[in-house]
């Protein structure tokens, strides 16, 4: 979370933001308990393969047995469960750079799905990631967040690791069944994520400048950047907004088609004019994962590379409090792993969330 001033009164954002917090979380003291069967689960990335290996000789030092299934297999993985006693199903994901493309992100979603629809009730089904801090690894959040509704009988859980962790861990990780459902061992230390909502006090200056600006709000957002002396507001795909004394120009297209983020900050910065801020909250209102991330996670990620030559001072990411479903929890999961992603590389980013319901009129 970016902190700074408080924002004034006014400004058409939430007043609190969601945030995690991550504790330390030490496993429970487990007896010892009899062998059991793990079934190993992967992307088929080269990375994820290699894992898995290492992952059953872990196991099977351990005392347990660690058993495969090809991907081209899954329509026989309910009758493979029946037929032995696995305590747990871990699905292994590969490289963090094979997913920092959101279309290969998305790709990894029904990868993932086909091997849920064919779990039965009595095996937990774990998630086991490298993510480095990539958003396309960590928005299986988000689907975490979903099963926990949909399939609560799955107990899913992400456990996220770092280059340092050694498989001991996630051996002992597996064999506690420990209740917490996001995870992460940094250096040795477990850490389990805690929901909390922290006052939104983003510095968020208003004041001359160039501004850009997209999704739905825009107007509403224009007029209060506006109020605040910009000099120009640039929005995506909008029809006219009267704003006066504030050159205000709308760019036609997608945000999520090649080009138009590029065309957005070169007429935002046109003449020398310094780029201040941007607000994305393009977002659309669908049940299907491709039609939901196509404005919001693309479009933030052809945003983020426009502005590799001219960093705005700041960069405000608008989501909707996302509903316990697939495309809508899933797409706020990257945002805010996104957000996270790019503070670590020195970089402006908060989220918010501003409910569909909250009128401009009102603004």
């Amino acid at each position: 979370m970016v902190t700074g001033p408080a924002l004034s009164p006014g400004v058409p954002f939430a007043t609190s933001s969601p945030e995690v917090s991550w504790p330390e979380a030490p496993l429970p003291w487990v007896p010892p308990s009899p062998p059991g069967a793990w079934l190993l689960l992967t992307d088929e990335h080269p990375a994820a393969l290699g894992r898995a290996v290492a992952l059953a000789l872990a196991l099977a030092a351990a005392g347990d047995d660690a058993l495969s299934l090809p991907r081209d297999d899954l329509d026989e993985l309910p009758g493979f469960l029946a037929g032995r006693p696995v305590r747990g199903v871990v699905f292994l994901t590969g490289a963090p750079y094979a997913y920092h493309d959101p279309e290969a992100a998305q790709e990894l979603l029904p990868a993932v799905l086909e091997v849920v629809a064919r779990l039965g009730p009595g095996v937990r089904f774990h998630l086991l990631t490298q993510s480095a801090g990539e958003p396309g690894l960590l928005f299986l959040r988000g689907l975490v967040r979903v099963l926990a509704v949909e399939r609560p009988e799955l107990r899913t859980s992400l456990v996220d690791f770092d280059a340092r962790a050694d498989l001991g861990f996630l051996v002992r990780e597996l064999r506690a069944d420990a209740p917490e459902d996001d995870v992460r061992w940094r250096g040795g230390v477990r850490y389990a994520a805690r929901p909390a909502r922290v006052p939104f006090a983003a510095d968020l200056p208003g004041g001359p400048g160039a501004y850009v600006v997209t999704g739905e709000r825009g107007p509403a957002i224009a007029r209060w950047l506006a109020a605040t002396g910009a000099t120009r507001i640039v929005l995506s795909g909008h029809g006219p907004v009267v704003a006066p004394g504030v050159d205000t120009v709308v760019v036609p297209g997608d945000i999520a088609a090649p080009g138009v983020a590029e065309r957005l900050i070169a007429t935002a910065t046109a003449d020398g004019l310094p780029l201040r801020g941007v607000v994305h909250a393009a977002e659309a209102l669908a049940e299907d994962v491709e039609t939901v991330w196509r404005p919001q996670v693309l479009g933030a990620r052809r945003l983020h590379e426009a502005t590799t030559g001219c960093p705005p001072d700041w960069w405000l990411l608008v989501s909707s409090p996302a509903p316990p479903r697939l495309a809508p929890a899933t797409a706020a999961a990257w945002l805010d792993a996104f957000a996270a992603w790019r503070r670590a590389r020195g970089l402006p980013a908060t989220l918010v969330h501003w409910p569909t319901h909250n009128p401009v009129s009102t603004l």
